[in-house]
């Protein structure tokens, strides 16, 4: 594997139709915020580059379709995913309720431990609020994973989720690096090499 390939992670971001996926990526790389954006089709990608213990990590986050239709595509995806990260709107507690459909996506379909997040997105629609912060920090518990109220209209806590899944992926792909080449190493010593004796000659 080359060092290019090595030093790139992949975060794919997961949840249902019209949750703010996209705003959520569209806020945080471009800082805008378009309310009539149109459904994600299929897949997009973003990348951002960051600077972790001195290693250049470039960090590609996967914006899937929350569309049943595109769920397949979604899930191919999901295969070497590095991190995931799982958005439901907190005005409309259906969006909540599925999350454990997208978590068994994760677990039926990557084999790694992978970096987790939970958000709850549309944070500034207070007064239309159907999931409290209190159930959602509930279910990151559960998750072992950390939980962001966003909102993808005023900026709140986009830049700050995003930064810190792509850490908290870091942590554990590096994690996952440094097993894997020392059971290289290991398997490499446990070689010996044949010890071929020279006959003299007559």
């Amino acid at each position: 594997m080359s060092q290019s390939q090595e030093n790139t992670i992949k975060i794919i971001i997961l949840g249902s139709s019209s949750v703010g996926k996209t705003c959520i990526l569209q806020r945080g790389f471009e800082n805008e915020f378009n309310q009539n954006a149109l459904s994600t089709i299929g897949i997009d990608f973003k990348t951002k580059f960051f600077k972790f213990d001195d290693t250049k990590i470039k960090v590609n986050y996967i914006d899937t379709a929350g569309q049943e239709k595109f769920r397949a595509i979604s899930i191919n995806y999901l295969k070497g995913t590095d991190g995931a990260v799982l958005v439901f709107d907190i005005t409309k507690k259906e969006t909540y309720q599925l999350i454990g459909t997208w978590l068994d996506d994760i677990n039926n379909n990557n084999k790694m431990s992978i970096g987790k997040m939970l958000i709850g997105n549309k944070a500034d629609l207070e007064d239309e609020r159907e999931v409290s912060k209190e159930e959602g920090e509930q279910l990151a518990q559960m998750l072992e994973c950390k939980y962001y109220e966003t909102s993808a209209k005023t900026g709140q806590n986009v830049n700050e989720a995003l930064d810190e899944i792509a850490r908290t992926t870091y942590l554990i792909w590096k994690k996952s690096n440094e097993n894997r080449n020392s059971i290289r190493i290991s398997q490499a010593d446990s070689v010996k090499p044949s010890i071929v004796e020279k006959k003299g000659c007559c």
